[in-house]
């Protein structure tokens, strides 16, 4: 069963971005893409979902806790996680692997291993479509297929993506992004911009992108790849916003939760 919504807004706007052109999907710098859910639409997995914002969509298949083919993946302390990812098209790069060595991190902290001494739990993400935020769609779709599969976790990780923009100039006319704060300046010593949840077009024009996991339980972060140029204080803005925007992903993960719990109830 599908749960959409609309776009996510996390705080009101100002006047100032309400001024800004809008952004090529039509969006406010301070909005999250409409997010899709869809719990167990693989019959055949032990766990699935499949996760999308805008055009950005992941599916995600978990198999396990089972027993490993060869004894030297047993670990005596608890689970050992496998995580693979094949790309929209093509064979897996280097890029697939550095993709699957960050997923493969944040479940091994969020899963509860030691209950699943000598087993092994395989998660294949499947990328459908990429339009930016691609690894934030992965950690979430591959999270909400591991809770879909029954397996104990301490927390629900939530992966927000970023992008840090620097003033709309002749070549950006079009993008629009967030009022900079009193205390954030670029490399460049321009001001700066965060856009929410950026699509590729404004990660190419973007001077650095950074995806942030955030715990669903006390808000910690979890996790933080970054690519480009940024300053200590404009990670700190960057993880208050991804904050934000992680109590209002978990609002419709819960929600997306509870509608799959009555549709399962009345098919019995």
């Amino acid at each position: 069963m599908e749960v959409e919504s609309p776009p996510i807004t996390l705080l009101p706007p100002s006047s100032l971005s309400l001024s800004l052109p809008p952004r090529p999907d039509r969006r406010l710098a301070n909005q999250l893409r409409p997010p899709m859910c869809e719990l167990g639409p693989l019959n055949r997995a032990d766990g699935s979902a499949r996760f999308a914002q805008g055009q950005t969509s992941v599916l995600a298949a978990v198999y396990g806790p089972a027993a490993p083919r060869f004894s030297r993946k047993e670990r005596v302390e608890g689970a050992a996680v496998e995580v693979t990812v094949h790309p929209h098209y093509g064979l897996a790069t280097s890029s697939e692997k550095e993709k699957e060595g960050a997923v493969k991190a944040l479940l091994e902290a969020a899963i509860c291993l030691e209950r699943f001494p000598r087993t092994v739990i395989h998660v294949i993400c499947q990328v459908c479509e990429d339009n930016g935020g691609l690894m934030a769609c992965l950690m979430n779709a591959a999270s909400l297929a591991v809770i879909n599969a029954g397996i104990d976790m301490k927390y629900v990780p939530l992966t927000i993506s970023l992008a840090l923009i620097s003033p709309p100039s002749a070549t950006m006319k079009a993008l629009p992004s967030l009022p900079p704060s009193s205390s954030t300046t670029a490399p460049t010593s321009s001001s700066t911009y965060l856009l929410l949840d950026p699509i590729n077009e404004e990660e190419r024009q973007s001077i650095a992108t950074i995806t942030i996991g955030i715990s669903s339980v006390d808000q910690n972060v979890l996790s933080c790849q970054s690519m480009g140029i940024m300053m200590p204080s404009q990670l700190f803005e960057a993880i208050d916003v991804a904050k934000g925007a992680a109590k209002a992903l978990m609002a419709f993960i819960r929600m997306t939760i509870e509608e799959h719990s009555r549709h399962i109830s009345k098919e019995k």
